[in-house]
């Protein structure tokens, strides 16, 4: 347990870098497909992917918050 906040700081970092590239290339995928008259299948393929590895992030970054409260008390 030498070492736990240096651990618990990198991991949030990292799954906060992720989450919020995620979150980013969603909505710059989300805003494209409103600008266009139609949207390809391409791009809505390209945002259904978007959206997963936004929430897949998401559910990451609040797994990490809980374990780091968790080690606190």
């Amino acid at each position: 347990m030498k070492y736990i906040d240096e651990v618990c700081a990198v991991l949030t970092d990292e799954v906060e870098r992720r989450y919020l590239r995620s979150r980013d290339a969603w909505q710059m995928l989300t805003v494209e497909m409103s600008a266009a008259d139609e949207a390809t299948q391409e791009q809505i393929q390209k945002a259904e992917q978007a959206h997963k590895d936004y929430i897949r992030a998401s559910k990451e970054y609040l797994a990490i918050a809980f374990k780091k409260r968790f080690l606190e008390r």
